[in-house]
């Protein structure tokens, strides 16, 4: 995953082309203007895939400031900085947190968010004890970007070729890339709360 240690404006296709393999779809006739630029990357890209590359959030179409939508939360860019000139506006929580991001790194945090909240191949444990924690992190290796500390520091992003993590002392989340991945986890005693391979 050494696209998302230092996040670089190809972070997203390259994030996406490692975790979802080639496009399935040729390039789409989009209309996108009026969008931001990193946004108008993100639908061009997600267009390339059957697969939607949003699935635990709803990623809107493109038209107003409001871009990525939740059951209880939503994310906006400031559509006043874009219309000044900013083509890479802040990102806007709930329409009143400044988030601090701009668009195009907030966008591979919800390719990586979703990679990992909404996958196929996944485990999760909530409210884990402290030496399971510690038991999945030694099996990975943090992610450098200041961005994997957003929102809360101590909920940090983890992962390797094929595996991404989000570990916090509230919970033990996991997806691979395939199924064989998380054979890297057996044997630890954790009493997953969702375990893909048991469905």
């Amino acid at each position: 995953m050494y696209e998302l240690d230092v996040v670089a404006p190809d972070s997203l296709g390259r994030f996406v082309y490692r975790w979802y393999g080639p496009p399935d779809r040729p390039p789409a006739d989009l209309d996108l203007s009026g969008v931001p630029g990193p946004l108008a990357e993100w639908h061009r890209l997600a267009s390339r895939y059957t697969y939607p590359l949003s699935r635990d959030h709803a990623m809107l179409p493109p038209g107003g400031p409001r871009f990525w939508q939740g059951a209880t939360d939503w994310y906006s860019y400031d559509a006043e900085a874009h219309a000044n000139g900013a083509l890479d506006p802040e990102v806007i929580e709930n329409d009143e947190l400044h988030t601090g991001l701009p668009l195009s790194r907030f966008l591979v945090y919800a390719a990586v968010y979703e990679a990992a909240y909404a996958p196929l191949h996944g485990l999760v444990h909530m409210d884990p004890a402290p030496t399971a924690v510690r038991a999945v992190k030694v099996r990975l290796r943090e992610l450098d970007d200041g961005l994997w500390q957003w929102p809360d520091p101590s909920v940090r992003w983890f992962g390797d070729d094929d595996l991404l993590a989000h570990l916090g002392p509230d919970r033990i989340v996991i997806a691979g890339r395939h199924r064989d991945a998380l054979g890297r986890f057996d044997g630890l005693a954790i009493p997953w709360d969702w375990d893909s391979r048991m469905l």
